[in-house]
């Protein structure tokens, strides 16, 4: 094909809005189960509703769960994980209701049962997550988040851990025939059983932190009536962000702790009749292990055997798979270079995982570290299609950078130039700029492909990915640098990075767009308040006004917003001040809100309240409501209508 010479606002991509949403299939949430794994697949012609679905060790891959259910849970509102199982049958949240539900597969016949309710709950009242299976007393322990007294105050939510009988002739089991076996803090987590079951390990945290500011591990002693006799606090009294607690075959409990900034792996001999005082460092590594849990049940490190453990590690936004010997101390690579990794298990000295390329979806991997063979590399089981548009001649790959902002401080960032095998741009021509910010605001910049990054290249536009301060994956300090700067310090990152990329000339300094969602869209709002340097603004269900988040919002950030603004209303005058929504006259560039009328989390009213009030000096100024829609919009339908009206927006208002 003949490349032609053409401005960039001319190019045309060969990637569409519809390409990129119809057909895509998400995978997610791998756990293996009987020689094979089950994993949840999203279904873009049923709203992506998500699937429970098993592959087979001889490669054969069916749905268990039927068409009509959704498994996902609405705990946090981001969910957790949603499913388990014992040695025949699967139990499962179903997004509609929210109960928990059982199938039983038999994998001679392959055939797996209709669905019954294990729980009933009250209209989606009480809430379920990071379901594990306890075999000596044949139950589910499991999150419980419990709305039934909570008359839509956030206040009123309980989060518990409890345990749900499974030996009762009686399903299903309502909440008030559910055991509790903690409720002494205001989030619990990521249960976990040692193998004798006579101890629970979970997490616990309390307002006003996040689970990546200061949490606790629990341990609990159970009888032989599976109810707690005893317990203790792990490293009580240090301050740090304390994940995903797992017992190795003797018993000895291990987690993630960002303690030392990074979240690395620390070792606890658990002794409740004679405590330890302090956990062990395992493995220090100048990178994270894991990110933040926004959906807690995550998973990155396995025990491969006594010897050797498997873990996720991420740098400047690559990620790896490591074996770490405990003898000898040596870190090797499995698997680097990846955009993503998460679920990492072993299984009969093979490695599960999920990970993505810059050039390809997540998919399922397993690596034999039993394999001598120098060819010996992670086979692919089940990937994601991906469309056969996106060729290596089309794809834009990130390159990793950083640059100076304020105070002497350093942010860091992906940048994507334009790439379309069909055109070229004339000698000399600097391309337009998509500033992405992404939400949180502790989230990060993903170098895993990402279509909407492509479909920006493959248009003309070069795209950066910014790690403003308070992003993830550069240790606990490099996060904790937003609090109580939040509108602030991020905002002064983000127009850095504009200023060296268009200084360094990869970016036309009269054509740039800031765009980005939740956080990152209050993040799009006070930078154009702050800057004229921004031509066109999209915030994606953004907060507008720091007020009416810190009243209505969900259990979950209830008090998120006193790390990063300070106490409310203590502090009433720093939540006015950094409102887009009373600086209003300061944004002059046009700017598209889209938002869905059932967002819990940053609900409805902040959009309207912004567009009433911007379009009266901005006539620039566009809303586009969704009624079906929450906190982040799955219906396909709705993001190819979304991501047309964004680029649309763009080309009336850039020229």
């Amino acid at each position: 094909m003949k490349t032609k010479v053409a401005k960039f606002s001319e190019w045309i991509s060969p990637l569409t809005p519809e390409l990129i949403f119809s057909g895509r299939q998400a995978v997610s949430n791998l756990l293996p189960w009987n020689g094979g794994v089950l994993f949840l697949l999203s279904d873009p012609s049923a709203g992506n509703s998500q699937a429970l679905m098993f592959r087979h060790s001889d490669g054969l891959v069916i749905r268990l769960s039927p068409v009509g259910m959704n498994v996902r849970s609405r705990v946090h509102e981001y969910g957790g994980f949603p499913f388990t199982t014992d040695k025949t049958s699967v139990f499962y949240c179903n997004f509609t209701d929210q109960e928990i539900y059982k199938q039983t597969y038999d994998q001679v016949t392959r055939v797996i049962s209709e669905p019954k309710a294990v729980t009933s709950s009250a209209k989606s009242l009480v809430r379920y997550s990071d379901l594990i299976f306890d075999e000596s007393h044949n139950r589910l322990i499991v999150v419980r988040e419990d709305h039934r007294n909570s008359e839509g105050n956030a206040v009123g939510v309980i989060n518990q851990l409890v345990g749900i009988d499974l030996s009762t002739d009686k399903f299903p089991v309502s909440a008030d025939h559910q055991s509790i076996l903690f409720d002494q803090s205001d989030f619990v987590a990521t249960p976990c059983l040692s193998p004798c079951s006579k101890t629970l390990a979970f997490v616990s945290w309390s307002h006003p932190n996040m689970p990546w500011d200061d949490t606790q591990i629990q341990l609990i002693a159970l009888d032989d009536a599976g109810l707690p006799i005893k317990s203790l606090e792990v490293d009580e009294g240090c301050k740090s962000s304390k994940l995903q607690p797992l017992f190795d075959d003797q018993g000895g409990l291990y987690f993630l702790c960002d303690r030392e900034n990074f979240w690395n792996l620390q070792k606890y001999n658990v002794n409740l009749d004679n405590p330890a005082e302090n956990s062990s460092s395992v493995i220090r590594r100048p990178g994270e292990l894991c990110g933040p849990p926004w959906e807690s049940g995550r998973h990155n490190y396995s025990f491969l055997n006594q010897q050797k453990i498997i873990f996720s590690q991420i740098n400047n936004c690559k990620w790896s798979l490591c074996e770490f010997n405990l003898c000898t101390k040596e870190v090797c690579e499995i698997h680097p270079d990846l955009g993503s990794l998460e679920r990492v298990f072993c299984v009969d000295n093979v490695v599960f995982y999920l990970g993505a390329t810059d050039s390809d979806y997540p998919s399922i991997y397993s690596y034999d570290c039993l394999e001598k063979t120098k060819d010996n590399t992670p086979k692919i089981l089940f990937e994601s299609a991906v469309p056969r548009e996106l060729t290596p001649q089309i794809i834009s790959k990130p390159t990793h950078f950083e640059f100076p902002s304020s105070s002497g401080s350093l942010a860091y960032g992906l940048f994507y130039a334009p790439k379309n095998h069909s055109f070229e741009a004339p000698n000399g021509e600097v391309p337009p700029l998509i500033v992405n910010v992404h939400g949180g605001p502790t989230g990060t910049a993903r170098s895993g492909l990402n279509p909407l990054h492509q479909f920006w290249t493959s248009n003309g536009f070069a795209v950066a990915d910014i790690n403003h301060r308070g992003s993830s994956g550069y240790g606990r300090k490099f996060r904790r640098e937003l609090y109580l700067e939040w509108g602030v310090v991020d905002v002064e990152d983000v127009i850095a990075a504009v200023r060296f990329l268009v200084e360094n000339k990869r970016a036309d300094a009269n054509r740039i767009v800031i765009r980005g969602g939740s956080a990152g869209g209050y993040l799009v709002l006070a930078s154009l308040a702050a800057s004229d340097i921004f031509s066109v603004g999209v915030s994606y269900y953004g907060v507008t006004d720091l007020e009416l988040l810190a009243k209505d919002t969900h259990k979950f950030e209830l008090r998120y917003l006193d790390n990063l603004i300070g106490p409310y209303p203590e502090t009433i005058d720093r939540y006015k001040e950094r409102s887009p929504v009373n600086r209003l006259n300061r944004i002059k560039a046009p700017v598209l809100i889209l938002q869905g009328d059932k967002d819990q989390v940053v609900p409805l009213n902040q959009a309207v309240s912004l567009y009433d009030k911007l379009r009266l000096t901005n006539k620039g100024t566009k809303l586009i409501r969704y009624p079906d829609e929450g906190h982040g919009f799955r219906n396909p339908k709705t993001q190819i209508n979304a991501l047309t009206a964004e680029l649309d927006f763009y080309r009336k208002n850039l020229g």
